[in-house]
């Protein structure tokens, strides 16, 4: 696809990654209002979702000719991988890993959206032909709301148990429970 032809769809693909991103965070807010008994499948579909949308991202790369799509792939893989390492645990209803994974799962996401799929949005932007200035990049909605809202659950739903929250991908290591 030429340039020409991609400048006028780099308004709809913006929104689409914005819409996609407000999607995700949703999700994961209204997780942690799931009961535990139904956490494992809705943690399954939640996770189904954040890949469908790393496919979706990772073709609009290849579109573009992206510069640093083997980069963004491996951080998409990375955060699949740790994803899908816990789902069988979360299935079976360990509520400890659950409430750790509510306390990553919205900064593993954050992290990436404002670092990685910023520097999309820009190349995107740049592509258009526009000059964008730093924060005005990407449009990551309720980022905050759903970071206050992940250490509000967990903090209430953990009693007692300390997380730091703020850790990426690499929290947890070793052999799970």
């Amino acid at each position: 696809m030429s340039e020409a032809d991609l400048s006028p769809r780099i308004p709809a693909l913006l929104a689409a990654m914005d819409a996609e991103h407000r999607h995700v965070l949703d999700g994961v807010a209204a997780l942690m209002l799931v009961p535990q008994e139904r956490f494992g499948a809705a943690y399954g579909a939640l996770v189904d979702e954040i890949e469908e949308g790393f496919r979706q991202e990772e073709l609009m790369m290849d579109e573009i000719d992206y510069p640093t799509l083997k980069a963004h792939r491996r951080d998409h893989a990375e955060l699949l991988a740790l994803l899908h390492r816990l789902r069988p645990y979360l299935e079976e209803g360990n509520a400890p890993l659950a409430d750790i994974v509510m306390g990553m799962i919205p900064h593993m996401l954050i992290r990436h959206m404002s670092a990685m799929d910023q520097e999309l949005a820009l190349a995107l932007r740049q592509q258009e032909g526009h000059t964008v200035a730093g924060a005005e990049v990407a449009n990551v909605a309720n980022v905050a709301e759903v970071v206050e809202a992940a250490e509000g659950a967990q903090a209430s739903s953990a009693a007692g148990l300390s997380v730091d929250a703020g850790c990426g991908p690499r929290m947890i290591s070793g052999p799970l429970p």
